[in-house]
């Protein structure tokens, strides 16, 4: 059996079933604008530098009442000590006036005289002196008040 090459034909073969081409899935996307879209990281650092802050506007807040409260204590301190200086003072100068020199100067100054020899004063018992010729000066007037041991009311003893 002669066969020809030029009738030969290449054997029918089956097509093949190639799958079909995969379609691109679209993506769930869509176009909006400018003015719609969520900007989550501007906003969140938005929000952490407003906080930022506010934190530091608060410390400043409390640095400014712990320095006004500082010059108060600093007030009142210098206030105490210019006190203890004059209270100091005040008792250097009672002390002055209770001493024999602040007796001497304050009497002189009020027009007083000095002694001519000192006087010691002693204690009297009742009765031991005259009643004295006239009323006290220093009792209120139109009243008629006896001295002390006196029988006779204000006005001249007779």
């Amino acid at each position: 059996m002669a066969t020809s090459t030029a009738s030969r034909r290449p054997a029918a073969r089956p097509a093949r079933k190639t799958a079909p081409k995969p379609t691109p899935k679209k993506a769930d996307l869509r176009v909006v604008r400018a003015e719609e879209r969520v900007r989550t990281v501007g906003a969140i650092s938005s929000i952490v530098a407003s906080f930022f802050f506010i934190v530091l506007f608060a410390l400043a807040g409390l640095h400014a009442v712990v320095v006004q409260t500082q010059a108060e204590l600093d007030e009142v301190n210098a206030d105490i000590t210019r006190l203890e200086e004059l209270r100091v003072d005040r008792i250097a100068d009672l002390a002055w006036a209770g001493s024999s020199v602040g007796l001497e100067t304050t009497a002189l100054a009020a027009g007083l005289v000095p002694a001519a020899e000192p006087v010691i004063l002693t204690p009297v018992p009742p009765g031991a002196l005259a009643e004295p010729e006239y009323a006290d000066p220093f009792a209120p007037a139109g009243t008629s008040v006896p001295f002390v041991g006196s029988s006779t009311l204000v006005g001249k003893a007779e």
